[in-house]
């Protein structure tokens, strides 16, 4: 038993006061003769022992009503040592998109929050983190609306950082006693913590659905595309692949198609739909599923590139580029160096100097210039040239060629890691018909390599967007005209010099877009969706416009790029599918780590280690019983 005042024990000291009267009122009988009658004498004895037992009643009595009342003003209670000590409480909640799964009457989340908010009382105060959020100290009250209106969100916190940002909303002051609670599906339940020294108690609640079923919209891709039709093939992920369901193929509102996946060995499905080329789809894949909502539709935007505009620069042979660059998606065209329009360089987005012998000295200069300013240059060399001459080219753009080595070298190493050959090869080749070339060139200044010969020697460089053969590739000094590897080689260069926007980007992953459309001064472009819109981050060149992607969108679907009222290209993004798979490790925590079954035992253990106990009541009707009992012995014994 504890005391709240315990220096009123002093009253204690009234005890005397009682003992005193006590004393004062005892009383000697002197004898006095009677007569010889035996029972007179009988009854005085019989009386003046009633009287005593009477006083040490009322003694007692009195002894007990002063101490009661002592110790009903200390106020005594039982309780745990620290309960009544100052609690800073953090509550930290996953509303990540995995919270989604149904449970009974609701999701996850609802379900956690609905709780909380019946079990706890409106004064109970704490401070609220979410993935996305976080709430400073405040009543359950003042946070009602905020819990009630969380959204879920594709953002995951790992248990580490949670710890770390509840530091951050704790006080300065040593003094009370710091707690996490912590309500998750806990689909990571690593908590990497070496350090407990300063750390709050952590009580944790895991969550998880009875239900784990679920079917999710993961991927879509262009499979093929020929003169008329575009295939698209839609991957699908489901737990149970006895509870398959068709998928729907949306142009906007308008149903295009429906199909049933084709479920693999390895328990992943796919679905293709065929769409016709001209047709300009802002789409979406949807299904019907039990399990979670943020994955039931996937968006897409499947429109016409603009088409690349490729120049050919120089006397070398030029027919095998327009068989690379063909008219469904380049603009080719070529012209000799006496011949050539400047002006019309500079609208370009693909320039190949094609083995020019002299560069001209304003030439160099106008393209150093269109490299900066955002365009593509390919150099090709002459078999005969001179290094300081095409130096005055090289050297801005970071990269420089030396010296003439005539002796034969077969081209052997490829850089499949290079981003020119991003999903081009299946796997690395090792076995092919090595090309060759008579004479090449050694380098100054080389960039990334993405083609080298058997001694290690460049022949083909990369330094941001200038690529540099090291050798002529006219028939006469080379035959990697006819290697296969030339037309991936150049396809790609072609295609990275306007990269089209992808079918979809995924929320939250840095990813770019690249428009056909110059920026204007104070003007900037914005994307709208049906209820969303938002101002990319943006960079402006002399003849295109990056857009970059990575925290905004916040939201998924079909976007449509403004300038100003004007609307322009599709693009669509969709949300990342890390939480689909429904991957329910059991949760291991550390020692540390207090882990509740619900939150019913989360909030007993929270009322238990704080409820007090107060007695003083008792000692009050203790006090009253003290006193009746005193009037009953006034009464009955005389």
């Amino acid at each position: 038993m504890l005391l709240k005042y315990p220096e009123m024990l002093w009253g204690l000291l009234l005890l005397i006061i009682p003992i005193l009267i006590h004393l004062l009122r005892l009383r000697r009988y002197r004898k006095t003769a009677f007569t010889n009658v035996r029972l007179l004498q009988r009854l005085v004895v019989e009386a003046n022992r009633s009287s005593e037992i009477k006083k040490w009643l009322l003694l007692i009595c009195r002894l007990g009503l002063v101490g009661a009342l002592v110790l009903a003003f200390a106020q005594p209670f039982f309780a745990r040592e620290d309960a009544g000590e100052e609690r800073e409480i953090t509550l930290y909640i996953d509303n990540s998109f995995s919270m989604q799964a149904p449970e009974e009457r609701a999701s996850l989340l609802q379900n956690a929050v609905q709780d909380l908010l019946q079990q706890l009382p409106a004064d109970f105060e704490c401070a609220l983190l979410t993935n996305t959020e976080q709430f400073s100290r405040r009543s359950l009250g003042s946070l009602r609306e905020s819990l009630l209106g969380l959204s879920f969100t594709y953002q995951q916190v790992d248990a580490t950082s949670i710890l770390l940002q509840a530091r951050d909303l704790f006080s300065r002051d040593e003094n009370p006693i710091r707690e996490l609670w912590m309500i998750s599906d806990f689909q990571d339940p690593g908590l990497a913590i070496s350090d407990t020294t300063g750390m709050p108690r952590i009580h944790v609640l895991p969550v998880r659905p009875e239900n784990r079923y679920n079917l999710s919209v993961d991927t879509a891709f262009v499979r093929s595309r020929s003169a008329e039709i575009v295939e698209l093939e839609v991957g699908v992920s489901l737990d149970d692949t006895t509870r398959n369901k068709p998928l729907s193929l949306f142009n906007g509102d308008t149903l295009l198609a429906k199909s049933a996946p084709e479920i693999g060995e390895d328990g992943r499905a796919t679905a293709v739909f065929s769409l016709p080329v001209e047709q300009s789809v802002q789409g979406s894949i949807r299904v019907l599923d039990e399990g979670l909502e943020y994955d039931n539709n996937l968006y897409f935007n499947l429109d016409r590139p603009p088409k690349i505009r490729v120049f050919s620069l120089g006397p070398g042979p030029w027919d095998y580029l327009r068989r690379i660059y063909t008219e469904d998606e380049f603009e080719f065209q070529w012209s000799r160096m006496q011949e050539a329009d400047y002006a019309v360089l500079e609208s370009q987005h693909l320039i190949i100097l094609n083995e020019v012998a002299d560069i001209p000295q304003p030439l160099a200069r106008l393209l150093v210039t269109f490299v900066r300013e955002g365009g593509n240059l390919l150099v090709i060399p002459a078999e005969e040239l001179s290094p300081a001459n095409y130096n005055v080219l090289l050297r801005p753009l970071g990269m420089g060629i030396q010296s003439r080595e005539s002796n034969r070298n077969l081209i052997t190493d490829i850089s499949f890691g290079h981003p020119l050959y991003q999903d081009v090869f299946e796997g690395e080749i090792t076995n092919f018909e090595y090309p060759s070339v008579g004479s090449y060139y050694t380098l100054l200044e080389a960039g990334a390599p993405v083609l080298g010969f058997q001694n290690g020697a460049p022949f083909l460089s990369a330094n941001a967007s200038c690529y540099l053969f090291t050798a002529a590739l006219n028939p006469g000094n080379s035959n990697f005209r006819q290697s296969p590897l030339i037309v991936p080689t150049l396809y790609a260069i072609g295609k990275s010099s306007l990269p089209y926007p992808d079918l979809y980007y995924t929320i939250g992953t840095p990813s770019e877009m690249e428009l056909d459309q110059r920026l204007d001064e104070d003007r900037i472009f914005t994307l709208r969706g049906p209820d969303y819109e938002f101002i990319p981050r943006q960079q402006a060149f002399a003849r295109k416009t990056r857009l970059l992607f990575g925290d905004e969108p916040r939201v998924d679907g079909n976007f449509t790029v403004f300038q100003d009222d004007n609307p322009g290209p599709m693009v669509s993004f969709n949300y990342p599918r890390t939480e689909s798979q429904g991957l329910y490790p059991p949760p291991e925590f550390p020692d540390f780590v207090t882990v509740h079954e619900d939150s019913e035992a989360l909030v007993a253990r929270y009322q238990n280690d704080t409820r007090i106990t107060a007695l003083w009541k008792w000692f009050v009707i203790l006090a009253l019983l003290f006193v009746l009992a005193e009037a009953i012995l006034q009464k009955t014994i005389r």
